[in-house]
């Protein structure tokens, strides 16, 4: 058995310098870190190959140092891990039992050797009996680089670590740690690693989000590579003490193949709502420390809202009345009413229908609001005292409708040279209205006959209700009049009354009918003017007018096609008002009236230009802006942003001038610059500007 034993050590060792013989060597890093302490610049090291590591403790490791930027190294010392009878007596004399314990276990792992490790290997249980002593001896070898990381006198007494007690503050040095033994399977890289002297108390302080939820708190923040293995202790509002949330540490991690930041994040469940937290949280260094790295606090709020009220069918019970009616289930403890909310859409713009919260018992509202001409959706929300809302689907209730749309009113009938006649209907203000049917006599006393009926399809034809009608009347013709009428229909096919008639005179000798102004709409640098056009069919042109006295006289603008319905003037100034005016013209150069003025005042949006070119100088010491800004009509101060340790950009000081000295440097300086003029304008924040003072 033995021998069958040396024979597969025998083959271990010949396939890999058989393989490596034939290719390039395999690598092997000396993993280094360093910091500086009162105590001076502390470094450790070790190999990232158990075999290296094993040859480190056979051998020795030298210590070099050069100014950072320096590529000549000066020897430091060459160390080299304890022998048994010195490791025996420092554990012997080590006070501290968890002290005692890393030692002891160091010297286990480092005396043990590999011979005792491959003791008790059965090979009738074949290549997982194998697998197994492998991962026994990865899960020892792991335990014992913990234990030299975390523990100094452990580092010390391996050949380790060291400290460099010799250097100055202030000072920026460059470390080169070498292993003094050669292997004939890996390329041994030197451990390299800089270190400036010094101290910076806040170098593992990080910002940590809250973010509150139900009867739960989750955080998150960046992760920092000097900070692993995180931990977290809470204290309740009314407790002192901290106590540990988890005991086993939890790390950050990220997909693999992502080579981006990752953040570490964690969430305490199971907490009492609006009720306030501490949390402390802490990571290891890489020299193994616990070091708190961020203080916060937080409050679960309830974030759960009642279950949806399940809403019936709304009725429409009397000719002003819809009643609706609603059911809930569920948990009712925390209900704090409902709201009865209105849409002409099924998932439009719900209107609440009442200014108070219904009661938590109400289960029923009457609308006396809805609209007749028009749809009408409901929906209901039921609301906690937490301010949690849910809502039911939407419900439509069918309207019994039998009120006809009101008279209709013809605006204008013109007759042109060639006789067509422009009829022109105003458009009535029923929702449900399908169009008008438009009625022709010679004389008033006649009976009128249908010449042309104009209905939308459905409710949902987006076609718009029909208002202008064009006849074609002889101009050889006894009679000098000719006479119209119209009825209105709904989609119920209620019937209006007849409207009023309306007589057109042969030949045409009837002026445009007026544009009609809707809308105007104010900007800096112009005003847009919104209107219905003439009606009139044979229009040409629409002709605006433009005045500064609302008593002066018209000045002609523009003019535009017929079919427009809009016009943008560009030629304003801010803060000057102006009144404006249209009229139209047809083919037989007929003018409409002028239509009623309307007025508009470019406003200023307080808007300013931001700065330009900001650039940075330093000169000792003192940090120097310089920047661009154009000319302005008012006066204009400009405000100095810093950020500070936080991060966050505060007012830091004003000026007049376009620089600024800044004598109260950091390390590393970040600024922005914002104008603010007399007038109550101000400009967007500028570009963050940094710059390190050594």
């Amino acid at each position: 058995m033995k021998k069958i034993i040396r024979l597969l050590l025998l083959v271990n060792l010949i396939i890999p310098i058989i393989v490596y013989g034939q290719s390039e060597m395999a690598k092997c890093n000396i993993a280094t870190v360093a910091r500086y302490t009162s105590a001076g610049a502390e470094l450790r090291w070790i190999p990232d190959n158990k075999t290296i590591m094993r040859l480190g403790f056979n051998s020795s490791f030298t210590i070099e140092r050069s100014d950072s930027g320096s590529n000549k190294f000066e020897k430091l010392v060459t160390l080299k891990t304890l022998s048994i009878a010195e490791w025996d007596s420092l554990i012997v004399n080590e006070k501290n039992l968890e002290t005692r314990k890393s030692l002891e276990l160091a010297a286990d792992f480092l005396f043990a050797g590999n011979e005792a490790e491959q003791v008790g290997i059965n090979l009738n249980k074949g290549i997982s009996e194998l697998n197994e002593q492998k991962n026994k001896e990865d899960k020892i070898y792991s335990i014992f680089v913990l234990t030299a990381i975390k523990e100094a006198k452990v580092a010390m007494a391996l050949g380790l670590g060291f400290i460099d007690n010799t250097v100055e503050s202030g000072k920026v040095y460059t470390y080169r740690v070498t292993l003094n033994g050669k292997s004939t399977i890996y390329e041994i890289e030197n451990g390299i690693v800089n270190v400036e002297a010094t101290s910076n108390p806040d170098k593992y302080k990080n910002e940590v989000l809250v973010y509150p939820g139900d009867k739960q708190i989750s955080f998150a923040w960046s992760s920092k590579p000097e900070l692993s293995g995180y931990f977290v202790e809470r204290a309740a509002e009314e407790e002192r003490e901290f106590k540990p949330s988890n005991t086993t540490p939890f790390y950050a991690s990220k997909g693999s193949g992502f080579d981006g930041p990752t953040n570490g994040s964690f969430v305490d469940d199971s907490l009492t709502n609006y009720k306030w937290y501490r949390y402390r949280f802490y990571g290891n260094s890489s020299f193994g420390e616990k070091v708190m790295f961020a203080e916060v606090k937080g409050m679960p709020r309830d974030l759960t809202p009642p279950n949806n009220p399940s809403l019936k069918q709304p009725q429409h019970v009397k000719p002003k009345e819809v009643l609706v009616e609603w059911s809930i289930n569920g948990d009712l403890s925390d209900l704090k009413g409902f709201i009865v909310s209105r849409s002409n859409v099924d998932k439009g713009d719900f209107q609440i229908l009442h200014n108070k919260l219904l009661s938590d018992k109400s289960r029923n509202y009457t609308d006396t609001t809805f609209k007749s001409e028009e749809n009408n959706y409901y929906v209901v929300s039921a609301i906690d005292t937490a301010g949690n809302l849910s809502s039911s689907y939407s419900a439509y209730v069918a309207l019994i409708d039998s009120i006809p749309p009101v008279k209709p009113q013809i605006s204008s009938a013109i007759i042109d040279s060639l006789g067509v006649v422009t009829i022109t209907v105003k458009l009535g203000k029923e929702k449900d209205l399908k169009g008008y049917l438009l009625f022709k006599a010679n004389s008033p006393e006649h009976e009128f006959s249908a010449i042309e009926e104009a209905y939308k399809k459905d409710m949902w034809d987006s076609v718009a209700v029909k208002t202008v009608f064009a006849d074609t009347v002889t101009l050889q013709s006894l009679t000098p009049k000719i006479y119209y009428r119209v009825k209105a229909l709904d989609f119920n096919y209620n019937q209006s009354v007849f409207s009023d008639i309306i007589a057109v005179v042969r030949p045409d000798t009837i002026r445009p009918v007026t544009p009609l102004f809707t809308n105007v709409i104010v900007r800096e640098n112009a005003v847009e003017l919104f209107f219905v056009p003439s009606s009139s069919e044979d229009v040409v042109e629409h002709i605006f007018y433009k005045k500064t006295d609302v008593k002066g006289i018209w000045e002609l603008l523009s003019t535009s096609v017929a079919n427009t319905d809009k016009f943008i003037d560009t030629t304003v100034t801010t803060g000057v008002t102006y009144f404006y005016s249209i009229r139209a013209k047809d083919l037989s150069g007929l003018y409409s009236d002028y239509a009623s003025p309307v007025n508009g005042k470019p406003y200023d949006t307080g808007v300013r230009p931001p700065i330009e070119n900001l650039s940075a100088t330093v000169e000792k010491k003192s940090i120097i802006l310089k920047w661009e800004y154009p000319a302005l009509k008012t006066e204009y101060t400009f405000v100095i942003y810093k950020k500070d340790e936080k991060g966050q950009l505060i007012q830091y000081d004003t000026t007049k001038d376009k620089s600024y000295t800044d004598k109260n440097t950091n390390k590393e300086n970040h600024y922005a610059i914002k104008v603010f003029t007399n007038d109550g304008g101000q400009s967007k924040m500028s570009a963050v500007q940094s710059k390190s003072v050594e």
